[in-house]
């Protein structure tokens, strides 16, 4: 039976700004538009997490100005908190014991950032934000539209700017991952097209921008959640169809794709991520039911937000309390292709995983908690029983 020890992070609950009260309220975004258009649409993306949005470039300054702003600027000698991560709708960050946890980010309710993604340098983060909903119609009555766009900030979250900018109503800008250079940006790009106040259609692509100017360019239709090849020359990213997903390799242009999870084999797939050898590829499905991992039994504080959970509670009712959608779990796939592996049976709530820079470990982020294994799925172990959304990132070069 496999078990799962738990670290117990040593630091106080740190909180910055207004906490995002429920993420199901981005999910809700799209239905809700939907009921307003008199037209039901397909979900944009699988997971709740990978909401897009849009509004004004002014409406998104304006609440930008007082939204998302620097965090405290806190020193992080040595990287002591390489792993970054959404939670609470802000930008956090805490050791791989689960210790220093600290928020960078300060958004206001209603709100959401989500999907930090370190620079190559380990000095920036980028980090994908939807400003709350403007509560007025805009010009000739028109329903206003969430939007996303790219922010960037210093590694201590000071310094925090625009990377990228949406530039019109109902266009995103979504889980950015930096090319090895620094020099552009792969995200999943989304625009909303509209008639009136009728959704008429939607584009999805997957899609380079350069930092230092330049259009937009699309690298593969219908995909999203990009991952980079350590050496820059191959993406693996989550092809989406009405019959099914794939997981698809291909060179950094997008040409000569390879199906590594064929379409229509896996459900739920999500946040693919290279080995920093560039020879595997972790990403999170949907999976079977597997028995009940069973912890040890730690002293557990409460958390904001969630009910106090009892010395020993099985993680199967921590999984109850905070779920939010179907069971998932991580999986790994060699670049060659061939039959995934399994790595947990967790069962949790939209799991991200990262590698570690020497590869030699991985942190996963979900619904329930922050968790760390082995590269091969051992050693499971729960260091933060907070947990968070979107994806989770490795600082470079740190340890």
């Amino acid at each position: 039976m496999v078990r799962i020890t738990r670290a117990i992070p040593m630091d106080d609950r740190d909180v910055c700004g207004a906490r995002f009260q429920d993420v199901s309220l981005m999910a809700g975004l799209e239905s809700r538009q939907a009921r307003l258009t008199g037209l039901a649409r397909r979900p944009l993306f699988k997971r709740p997490f990978e909401m897009v949005g849009a509004w004004s470039a002014g409406a998104l300054v304006a609440a930008a100005a007082g939204a998302c702003g620097p965090g405290r600027g806190a020193d992080d000698p040595a990287g002591a908190t390489p792993l970054v991560f959404g939670s609470d709708g802000n930008i956090a960050v805490v050791s791989r014991d689960g210790g220093r946890r600290r928020v960078l980010t300060k958004v206001v309710g209603g709100s959401l950032a989500r999907d930090p993604a370190w620079s190559p340098d380990g000095m920036r983060i980028a980090y994908s934000y939807t400003p709350p909903m403007p509560q007025t119609r805009g010009p000739g009555g028109l329903l206003p539209l969430p939007v996303t766009d790219v922010y960037v900030m210093g590694a201590d979250g000071s310094g925090g700017q625009v990377l990228l900018d949406h530039g019109a109503p109902g266009v995103g800008y979504e889980t950015p991952a930096w090319a090895p250079d620094g020099q552009s940006l792969y995200v999943t790009y989304t625009e909303l097209v509209m008639e009136g106040n009728v959704v008429k259609d939607q584009i999805l692509e997957l899609a380079r921008l350069p930092l230092g100017g330049g259009r937009r360019r699309t690298v593969a239709p219908n995909g999203l959640s990009p991952t980079v090849s350590p050496d820059g020359k191959r993406l693996a990213f989550v092809a989406t169809q009405t019959d099914g997903q794939a997981l698809l390799l291909s060179d950094a242009d997008g040409r000569v794709v390879q199906p590594l999870i064929p379409q229509g084999t896996m459900d739920g797939l999500a946040a693919p991520r290279f080995s920093p050898d560039g020879r595997r590829i972790v990403f999170s499905a949907i999976a079977p039911m597997a028995p009940v991992p069973v912890p040890t039994a730690p002293a557990r504080r409460g958390t904001t937000g969630s009910p106090p959970l009892a010395q020993g509670a099985p993680l199967s009712l921590v999984r109850a309390v905070r779920a939010h959608g179907l069971p998932m779990d991580v999986f790994v796939v060699g670049v060659e292709g061939g039959a995934p592996r399994r790595l947990t049976e967790l069962g949790e709530d939209n799991p991200a995983a990262v590698w570690s820079p020497d590869g030699k470990e991985i942190a996963i982020l979900a619904g329930g908690g922050i968790y760390l294994m082995n590269a091969d799925g051992s050693a499971l172990t729960s260091i933060d029983q907070r947990g968070g959304h979107g994806k989770i990132d490795w600082r470079p070069g740190s340890k």
